[in-house]
């Protein structure tokens, strides 16, 4: 028997510029020429894609989750309108009850005529990169949009079921920055979801001398993590916040290691059996496409970070073998008197201080447990 795949990523890679900060592919000059010509760029991928998927055995099934990023998506226009039109026609594509069609946007670059035909196709749900609500901060991010151009897409968005971008640690923030009182005037807005991010560059970045002490910044990510808790708000990943029955669906799919379809530049998918998988990721044009194979090892390691990482919990069993357990239960035991997890029965997670260090705590395993 076949089998189903749920969830889609596709991506769309212009902007209106380029963020001194971004490390994820993207280009400038959404010109229609260059949406023409990505839009057949995809449609060739897709047939190649079903190549692939016919030597694994998979086929598409109601999509649970279809997530558009990039770059811009807000930019894509009409002529993304017509794209998804025909994508489901001609492939009989179909969505599944209660499923997810996530569009990235960013203030001031978006028409709400546009978004609303999206939406007459099945979008429901939206991710804005507000990332500051101080207009100085914008301006050293190499941010395009003004802060007056975030609460007009926030005041759009009002009603609807959206996520919002927050950036922390960013240059000459330390000391000066009020970053609850920035998330008191986004929760006005009704955002469902907030994506909390640390800022991470390297010694190229322009503003890496100016970057925020370790301590300021842990400190910013735990008041931030501790005011939307107590707002309501579920920290249910390292990075993310939700109300009850608002998680992000489509980022849940990645976190549990389970399948997803991709296409576009520098798009990933990964196709799972029952103890091995399969990642493939296109090449900057967007034209082919990249094997790479994960043995059952790999691939066990990949679940267990990937879950750690969220609410998901860890048990004893799953993960590690009989002469391990005992390691990691007393590694759990320190980490517990240290306030980095909490347990129940369900497993083990990591409060927001552990999340905080979590590379650190996946360091400590990888030195003391063999069979990761």
């Amino acid at each position: 028997m076949s089998k189903e795949l749920h969830s889609l990523y596709i991506h769309f890679p212009y902007c209106k510029s380029h963020c001194n900060y971004c490390d994820f592919y993207s280009e400038l000059g959404n010109s229609p020429s260059n949406l023409l010509l990505y839009g057949s760029s995809l449609a060739r991928a897709w047939e190649k894609q079903g190549v692939l998927f016919k030597e694994h055995d998979y086929v598409y099934a109601p999509l649970k989750t279809l997530y558009l990023g990039g770059g811009t998506p807000s930019l894509w226009g009409k002529s993304g309108v017509r794209f998804f039109q025909k994508l489901f026609l001609e492939n009989k594509i179909k969505f599944a009850k209660n499923y997810e069609w996530t569009l990235e946007m960013n203030p001031g670059a978006y028409e709400q005529d546009i978004l609303k035909e999206f939406e007459a196709l099945g979008l429901n749900r939206y991710s804005v990169g507000v990332q500051t609500c101080d207009s100085d901060l914008l301006k050293i991010l190499g941010r395009t949009h003004s802060v007056e151009e975030s609460r007009a897409a926030l005041e759009f968005l009002k009603g609807k079921n959206f996520s919002i971008d927050l950036m922390l640690g960013l240059p000459f923030s330390e000391g000066k920055r009020r970053v609850l009182d920035e998330l008191k005037e986004l929760l006005e807005f009704g955002p469902t979801h907030l994506s909390v991010y640390i800022l991470t560059v390297d010694e190229n970045y322009p503003y890496y001398k100016n970057l925020p002490s370790e301590e300021w910044i842990e400190k910013e990510y735990l008041l931030v993590s501790e005011f939307l808790t107590e707002h309501g708000f579920l920290h249910y990943e390292v990075s993310n916040f939700a109300r009850e029955g608002f998680e992000a669906q489509h980022n849940l799919q990645y976190w549990k290691s389970e399948s997803v379809a991709a296409l576009g530049p520098s798009a990933t998918g990964l196709l799972v059996h029952e103890k091995t998988a399969i990642r493939y990721k296109w090449d900057e044009g967007g034209n082919e496409y990249l094997l790479e194979s994960l043995d059952e090892d790999a691939l066990k390691l990949e679940k267990f970070y990937m879950r750690f990482r969220t609410n998901l919990g860890i048990s004893f069993n799953d993960f590690f073998k009989v002469e391990d357990q005992k390691i990691f239960e007393e590694i759990c035991q320190a980490w517990h008197t240290r306030g980095l997890i909490s347990v129940s029965q369900k497993g083990i997670f990591l409060t927001a201080q552990g999340f905080l260090i979590l590379d650190s705590l996946m360091n400590e395993l990888f030195f003391k447990i063999k069979s990761l």
